[in-house]
């Protein structure tokens, strides 16, 4: 099955297939939360592999504005924005993916603790949003959950790599580093 629909528009990375080495797929339901979402081919990819199950719920957190301390400025955020929702709607996934416009730091608290089964961090790239988001999602993300980041070495290491390396010092007796594959970092929650 394809990861995404023919119709996608706007820019694609890396897929949900690219956490197969690392993390299982076992088609029962689960919660997903995605910080910085973009065009939405990752969520979309991950609807389409780890979240099939109809009681899936797939969760989307990005404002989708250009504001100071964001270094990616220039994408043209708001068009950037329904660029996300026709490719959901093209989906077929409008019932599935809930959307959280704005900053993380705000939008992460509102969720319960230990709620995800799995957490992919791609959004403000600066090593400092990385750490925090990384902070606030722990809690957030179930015992033997997973916690993705994206984008090791974006920018040098003094941006993402930096704060991935903050969150995996500072939490070591918490997690187990899974590996990294095509630069993302793959880990797990062990208490």
């Amino acid at each position: 099955m394809a990861l995404l629909h023919p119709s996608f528009v706007g820019t694609q990375y890396r897929l949900a297939n690219n956490w197969y080495n690392f993390v299982p797929q076992r088609g029962n339901p689960i919660k997903y939360l995605e910080i910085g979402t973009f065009y939405g081919a990752n969520a979309i990819s991950v609807c389409n592999s780890y979240a099939k199950h109809p009681e899936s719920e797939v969760y989307c957190i990005d404002p989708w504005i250009e504001y100071d301390d964001y270094p990616e400025k220039g994408y043209g955020q708001e068009t950037t924005f329904q660029a996300f929702k026709t490719n959901v709607s093209n989906a077929g996934l409008q019932n599935k993916i809930k959307v959280h416009r704005g900053f993380s730091h705000q939008m992460i608290p509102l969720f319960e603790d230990n709620f995800f089964d799995m957490i992919y961090i791609d959004g403000n790239h600066e090593p400092e949003y990385v750490l925090e988001d990384a902070v606030l999602s722990f809690r957030k993300l179930k015992v033997g959950g997973y916690l993705i980041f994206d984008d090791l070495d974006w920018g040098g290491p003094d941006l993402v790599t930096r704060g991935i390396n903050g969150f995996l010092s500072a939490y070591h007796k918490r997690v187990t580093k899974l590996g990294v594959q095509e630069t993302q970092v793959f880990v797990q929650k062990n208490r």
